[in-house]
Order: C-alpha cells, then sequence, then structure tokens
C-alpha cells in the first residue's frame, strides 16, 4: 500500500517537475537574446556604423539636439494630460539624423542640450556649453506614425529635401534591452527564477520520495514489532477496497488517498466526525485519539465535491465507527481540545445526562416514560 501511494506522489511530483522546468525553459529561449544584451552591456553609439543600428543595444551621451517631433501624454488623476515621453532629433554618424525618445525624467537636461544647440545654430553663442543628456536603451523601427511626425518636424525646421533624405527612421528608446523594457526583463527573470527553482524542488522531492509522512510515521509508531505482519495486512486492506472519492475503509482501517496528505487510521483511533463546508466544496473531518507516538489533537481531512458525496462519506463510515461521535457542536469543542481520547466518553456520558434529564422532565409533566 505505500508503495501504490509512493509512486502515486512521485509520479505527480515528476509531472509537477517537468512542466515547470519546460516552463523555464521556454522562458529562458526568450529572454536569453536580451539578457546576453544586458551581459556585454551597451555599445557606444557613435563608434557603429549607421547602417547596423537597428536592434543594438547602446549608450550614448548626447550633446547636441535639433528638435523634438513627437511626444506621449497620459491622463492624470486629475483629468489633466502630463507628457511622459517625448522624441528628440539627435545627429548619428557623419551625416545622419535619428530619433531618441527620453522620458519625463529627462526632460530637463535634454532641453539644456536643445537650448545650447539652438543658440550655436542661429549665432548666439560660439560653442556648446558642455550640456548633455545620457540615454541607454534599444534602437528600434520607427513605426509609419512615428516616421510621419518625424519628416513633418524636419520640415517646419526647414530641413531641404536632401537634408530630410538622411533621416533615418530609427529611434533609440530609453530603457529598453532589447525588445523588454529592465522591469518586464526583471520580471521575466523572477518568472522564469520560480518556475526554474520550484521545478527543481519537484524533482528532487520526487526522486527521494519516500512516501506519505503521516502513514509511514503512524505505521512506525503503531507496529512495533508485528511491522511485517501490518504491512500484508495492509496490503490485502489496499487491494480488497474499493474507493469512495479519496477514502478507503473496513472495520478497521481508514485511509485517505490524497497525495502527500494521504493519512492512515485504526477505527479504533478516530473520536469524532463531522462534516463541513470548505470553500465552494465540502470536506469530512476526522479528529483523531491520541496514539501512541503521534501528536495530540490532530485533525485529518477528506475533501468531497459537495455536500452529497460528504454525507455519502459519513454514511460510510458510521457502521465502521461505533464508537466514534458523529455531527458537530461547538460546545464539544473545548472537550475535544482538552482531552482527544477521553472525548467519546465525555461526550456519551454528557449525551446520557441530559437525555435522562429530558426523561424525568417528562415524567413530572405527566409524559410517557418512553412512547416507542
Amino acid at each position: 500500500m505505500i508503495r501504490q501511494l509512493t509512486k502515486g506522489i512521485r509520479r505527480r511530483r515528476l509531472f509537477h517537475a517537468a512542466v515547470r522546468l519546460v516552463i523555464a525553459a521556454v522562458m529562458l529561449a526568450v529572454l536569453a537574446p536580451d539578457l546576453s544584451r544586458l551581459v556585454r552591456g551597451p555599445a557606444d553609439l557613435y563608434t557603429l556604423d549607421p547602417a547596423g543600428l537597428e536592434g543594438q543595444y547602446v549608450s550614448a551621451r548626447v550633446d547636441i539636439i535639433y528638435g523634438w517631433y513627437a511626444e506621449t501624454v497620459r491622463a492624470s488623476g486629475t483629468d489633466r494630460e502630463q507628457t511622459v515621453r517625448r522624441e528628440y532629433i539627435i545627429p548619428v554618424g557623419s551625416t545622419e539624423y535619428m530619433g531618441m525618445e527620453v522620458h519625463a525624467r529627462q526632460f530637463a537636461a535634454a532641453q539644456a542640450v536643445l537650448d545650447t544647440t539652438d543658440a550655436v545654430l542661429h549665432g548666439t553663442a560660439e560653442s556648446l556649453d558642455g550640456s548633455q543628456v545620457i540615454v541607454t536603451g534599444t534602437v528600434r523601427r520607427m513605426d509609419s506614425q512615428t516616421r510621419q511626425y518625424f519628416q513633418q518636424a524636419a520640415g517646419l525646421a526647414g530641413y531641404s529635401a536632401r537634408e530630410r533624405s538622411r533621416f533615418l527612421p530609427l529611434v533609440l528608446v530609453e530603457g529598453q534591452v532589447g525588445s523588454l523594457t529592465l522591469p518586464e526583463l526583471g520580471l521575466g527573470l523572477a518568472a522564469f527564477g520560480f518556475f526554474a527553482l520550484s521545478g527543481l524542488l519537484y524533482l528532487v522531492q520526487g526522486i527521494r520520495c519516500q512516501g506519505p509522512e503521516q502513514p509511514v510515521a503512524y505505521l512506525q509508531a503503531a507496529a512495533g514489532d508485528s511491522a511485517p505482519l501490518l504491512r500484508d495486512e495492509l496490503e490485502s486492506f489496499y487491494r480488497q477496497t474499493r474507493p469512495l472519492g479519496r477514502l478507503r475503509a473496513n472495520c478497521r482501517w481508514l485511509l485517505c488517498e490524497d497525495g502527500a496528505d494521504s493519512w492512515l487510521l485504526y477505527n479504533r483511533d478516530v473520536a469524532w466526525v463531522y462534516a463541513e463546508p470548505a470553500g465552494r466544496q465540502y470536506q469530512v473531518v476526522v479528529c483523531a485519539r491520541s496514539p501512541a507516538g503521534r501528536r495530540l489533537r490532530r485533525r485529518y481531512r477528506i475533501r468531497a465535491r459537495n455536500a452529497a458525496e460528504a454525507e455519502q462519506l459519513l454514511d460510510l463510515l458510521r457502521p465502521l465507527l461505533p464508537e466514534a461521535v458523529f455531527g458537530y457542536d461547538p460546545r464539544w469543542e473545548p472537550l475535544y481540545q482538552a482531552s482527544p481520547a477521553r472525548f467519546c466518553r465525555d461526550i456519551k456520558a454528557r449525551q446520557q445526562a441530559e437525555h435522562t434529564a429530558a426523561a424525568r422532565r417528562g415524567a413530572r409533566n405527566g409524559w410517557p416514560e418512553s412512547s416507542q
């Protein structure tokens, strides 16, 4: 029996390990190109050939900005629009131009570079004043709408057709590493780590599985020198009983098959049984006495799909557990907490006292002592 339970647990754990490790492998394959860019670090934008810029992870110290052509706005909580990103025109290579998208935190620095560039172009300053904005990200191809904004801004700025022909349809996107932003890459790595580590944990647990903890420990405590005979009895019990849901039972044993949460009890070690809702399902709670070597006040649960299945389980257990108390009364909780071993005797003594008291009240009122 323990062998069959162990095989079931091992299969489930190895299945979970395989699923998680496959997901981790797929995530690693998706993240690998961007991770390799991040590990290698950004290249210097101004050392690369403009013809091969697309897709490159680069960093640039930009000290010349000719203007901006597009911005991204977002509605704030007060229904006012707030600019969160802006795209500027910057030089690249010897004669070409491209776009550069920066976040709002860099607007002030970008505006300082734009002002000093404008001053030099209009002759109000002889040279650049050293202002610069540092941007690290990935060079991506512009979409058609952004390219249209780019060309419109170039026309309004007075660039000739020849100059506009040197505008590359590329934009350096700040904070982008390949196809992902840094926060997205961080989340991807965290998810990869979760699936990889949990998959490895399931794999190790599946390989080293020694069986469900409670039945193994319970049998070790209860069997003593008769362990071989007890194992033979349990094997016979497992073959000859048919499960009702997760439960197998006969006049001597109860076994709940629930993976690593499987449990086993002698019938005589059961003190109290009742059903209760558990979310959208039901469960039958089996409260144990104090078996040798086991912790006191331990409750075991049998999951049921609905109230009808829970009632079927109770109907199966009632004739098999004649000494146990069935049903739930909150007044019984202190008695069980105080002494699980004496619980059945205390409850039956209380029930007998209540029955005797009711019979005496009926006799005083002139009722027959028994109408049955």
